[in-house]
């Protein structure tokens, strides 16, 4: 009798491992918790600036047995749902993280928030970060867009930074350089701050309150042994590149492909700027031009075709 594996959530680590989903299936009884799509948070702000249909994504049919996790008893390894408990042998995590609550959060990012923004002329953001700037770039050239943040691309060297927030001025964009008032933002206010973690972790005795579910070297939890945890639900992992690389690796680790643990790499981020430009980041490396754009358009839409 096969083992039955439970993947909970459709973060972009689960992309990864249903996309192996036959090779698994030889190996276990699998069981689906989630939606039946997703959007690619990646190719998002591609939708807003009219540059993609969609970045909607479907990933190979597996019927979901539940669509949502409400808790996790992880010692008697069950998943509680709305359509109640689910037993596993093992079990992935890629439920994600939340928006901290600012307004309307961008976390989780859905099709029915995109026709949102779509249809919104004015739009407020908080969070001078790399989703936040990048969202108010490609906003801009159909709204009035106010961007709330103390701090423009705050890890990037000074340089691109200040040719960065130029370039937000130059778009039309007004900058304030303070902390939204709720009551003094205009029109849609969108959360672009950094995510926090969903109260059901420590509930459920997977994490500390608070705080980010702490894993081993090969991103199992660090207590249970027959959980994994891609994503940013992780503390030592971040979002995008980090997400879809660990979905790779746990895939891995469950077909036994690899004893190895998992190795954190300098990721490559891109995010767009003004019409036909982008900017790449790699670690202290900072690039922006035309290449770049070409580059992230390449990437993103062949990740759309691919589970479309």
């Amino acid at each position: 009798m096969k083992p039955t594996l439970v993947l909970a959530g459709l973060g972009h680590g689960q992309l990864e491992i249903l996309d192996r989903l036959e090779e698994i299936q030889e190996h276990y009884e699998v069981r689906f918790i989630g939606g039946r799509q997703t959007v690619y948070t990646g190719a998002f702000p591609q939708v807003i600036a009219k540059l993609m249909p969609t970045a909607t994504v479907r990933p190979p049919q597996l019927k979901p047995v539940a669509e949502r996790v409400i808790s996790i008893d992880p010692r008697e390894q069950t998943v509680q749902t709305e359509k109640g408990a689910i037993h596993y042998d093992q079990l992935v995590l890629a439920t994600g993280a939340k928006s901290r609550g600012i307004g309307t959060p961008l976390k989780p990012m859905t099709q029915a928030l995109l026709e949102q923004i779509d249809l919104s002329q004015e739009v407020t953001i908080v969070g001078g970060g790399k989703a936040g700037v990048e969202l108010a770039f490609t906003c801009a050239r159909t709204k009035n867009v106010t961007l709330y943040a103390k701090r423009i691309l705050p890890e990037a060297p000074a340089h691109t930074r200040k040719q960065i927030e130029r370039l937000l001025v130059k778009s039309g964009i007004m900058v304030v350089k303070q902390q939204l008032h709720e009551d003094s933002s205009e029109g849609l206010l969108l959360d672009a701050t950094s995510v926090v973690p969903l109260e059901w972790w420590a509930e459920s005795g997977l994490a500390k309150p608070d705080m980010f579910i702490e894993t081993d070297a090969y991103l199992r939890h660090d207590q249970f042994r027959t959980i994994y945890v891609t994503g940013d639900m992780a503390s030592n992992l971040n979002g995008g590149v980090d997400a879809v690389r660990s979905g790779r690796y746990v895939a891995k680790r469950l077909l036994g492909e690899t004893t190895r643990p998992f190795r954190k790499r300098q990721s490559l981020n891109i995010l767009l700027t003004t019409s036909g430009h982008a900017l790449l980041t790699f670690g202290r490396f900072t690039w922006h031009g035309r290449l770049p754009y070409y580059l992230k358009r390449f990437i993103d839409s062949r990740y759309v075709r691919h589970y479309n």
